[in-house]
C-alpha cells in the first residue's frame, strides 16, 4: 500500500476509536452504575419523601431514623422569624424561608 492510503486507513480507524470508545466506556459506566444500585435505599428515601408531603406539620416534620430518638421539635426548641413568622430549628441562623437573620442567633 502506498503510504497515502496507509495514513488513510490510521486516520479511519483512529476517527472510529475516538468515537467508539468513549461510547463504550459510557455503557459500562452505565452498568456498574446499575449494578451498585441501592434499591433499599431508594425505597426509604421515597417513603420519607412521601411521609413529609403527606404530613400535617409542614416541612419541620422529620421521620424518625433508626437509631435516633423520635423526639418531635417543640415550641421551646423552635424559633419563629421576626420578618416572615416562619417557625425554624432553635440553632438556626437564617429563616429557611425568607433568608433573614434569626433574633439571638
Amino acid at each position: 500500500m502506498p503510504l497515502g492510503q496507509v495514513e488513510l486507513a490510521f486516520r479511519v480507524l483512529t476517527g472510529l476509536f475516538v468515537i467508539v470508545a468513549p461510547t463504550l466506556l459510557f455503557l459500562g459506566l452505565w452498568h456498574a452504575l446499575e449494578a451498585m444500585r441501592d434499591d433499599e435505599l431508594i425505597e426509604q428515601v421515597q417513603q420519607r419523601a412521601e411521609t413529609m408531603e403527606q404530613s400535617p406539620s409542614g416541612p419541620l416534620s422529620v421521620a424518625p431514623s433508626p437509631g435516633r430518638a423520635t423526639s418531635s421539635p417543640t415550641d421551646s426548641t423552635l424559633a419563629r422569624c421576626g420578618a416572615c413568622g416562619t417557625p425554624n430549628m432553635g440553632d438556626a441562623t437564617y429563616c429557611q424561608e425568607c433568608l433573614a437573620e434569626l433574633a439571638g442567633s
